[in-house]
């Protein structure tokens, strides 16, 4: 079973909402709304009528200042309780909120912030998680994997347990195909970056 992950949009702070990216992904969105939003673009609620079963709108009259951010922080706390399994990522540039992802995981509860969408490892296409690989492995060569069994190991955890067997599969061949690395035939990983 897909560990469920959880977006809470600050969308007073990110309005970029690129939806069509949870299709078929073990994603549920919460957009989060103050006072000031009483409407919202058509192409956004197309793509919230679309996924109707992933997002939910979370409206607050409230306004001023941090108003959204608290009420985002209750609805993580209230969701982590159900469901404390679950990834919780919170879509803002506002780096007030890495306080408190830095709770949640003193908590054992896993959670990120990122600013867009296409940061959320989940939500990634296979180029951008072979670009931010590439990266890694490049800032990192002194923990490099060496076998194929650990680099597997290493791509899970680079993206917070939440690829799928297939994808991590996907990504290890898009890996050797782009030449970041090499693969012997008993396993043995080598870099040519």
């Amino acid at each position: 079973m897909s560990r469920t992950n959880y977006i809470f949009v600050d969308y007073e702070n990110v309005q970029e909402t690129d939806l069509d990216r949870i299709a078929n992904k073990p994603v549920k969105v919460r957009l989060i709304l103050g006072e000031r939003h009483k409407s919202l673009p058509v192409k956004l609620v197309k793509l919230i009528q679309r996924f109707s079963e992933q997002v939910r709108l979370v409206e607050t009259g409230l306004n001023g200042k941090n108003a959204l951010d608290f009420v985002l922080a209750y609805e993580i706390g209230a969701e982590s309780e159900k469901d404390p399994t679950g990834y919780f990522h919170v879509l803002s540039r506002d780096k007030g909120f890495d306080a408190l992802i830095r709770h949640l995981k003193d908590k054992d509860v896993l959670g990120a912030r990122h600013a867009a969408f296409s940061e959320i490892p989940v939500l990634m296409n296979i180029t951008e998680r072979v670009k931010l690989l590439a990266s890694h492995f490049k800032t990192n060569q002194n923990n490099r994997p060496k076998k194929r069994k650990t680099l597997e190991s290493q791509i899970q955890a680079v993206f917070g347990k939440t690829l799928s067997p297939g994808e991590v599969e996907d990504t290890v061949r898009r890996l050797v195909m782009e030449k970041i690395i090499a693969l012997s035939e008993k396993g043995e990983v080598a870099y040519k970056i």
